[in-house]
């Protein structure tokens, strides 16, 4: 739709130019500064626009090279970030595995060293229930 607009906006320029152009067509002096050349208006108008136009086509086209290079550079850029964070990701994920699972060892040796304990203590409390039995 956007593209539209710009194809019928430019199509009514052009036509009020070539209006403008029919319009005014008599033969002026067109000055150089170094020599004079007589030509008809409608030649100046039409050429000018036509030399703006060029100008016009070849700024916009360095533009759009240079937002592409830019665009390029910017995605390999990014490339290389997500790739770096995909690594200290990685990395980070393996050093809280590794803490994890000495955390969970460390609580498995003071459940055993627990029960252990708590078996102590009820064999000591059945033989002092044994010896006062006896």
């Amino acid at each position: 739709m956007k593209n539209q607009w710009r194809i019928i906006l430019g199509l009514v320029l052009t036509l009020i130019i070539v209006l403008f152009a029919v319009m005014n067509n008599m033969s002026v002096p067109i000055n150089f500064g170094f020599s004079q050349l007589y030509a008809p208006l409608v030649i100046i108008i039409i050429g000018s626009a036509f030399l703006g136009a060029v100008i016009i086509a070849l700024v916009a086209t360095s533009t759009i090279w240079q937002q592409r290079k830019e665009i390029k550079s910017l995605k390999k850029q990014l490339g290389e970030f997500e790739q770096s964070l995909d690594q200290k990701v990685a990395e980070k994920r393996q050093e809280l595995e590794r803490e994890y699972n000495n955390k969970m060892t460390a609580l498995k040796s003071d459940d055993e060293f627990n029960n252990q304990t708590v078996e102590n203590q009820t064999d000591e409390a059945k033989e002092e229930r044994s010896s006062e039995n006896e």
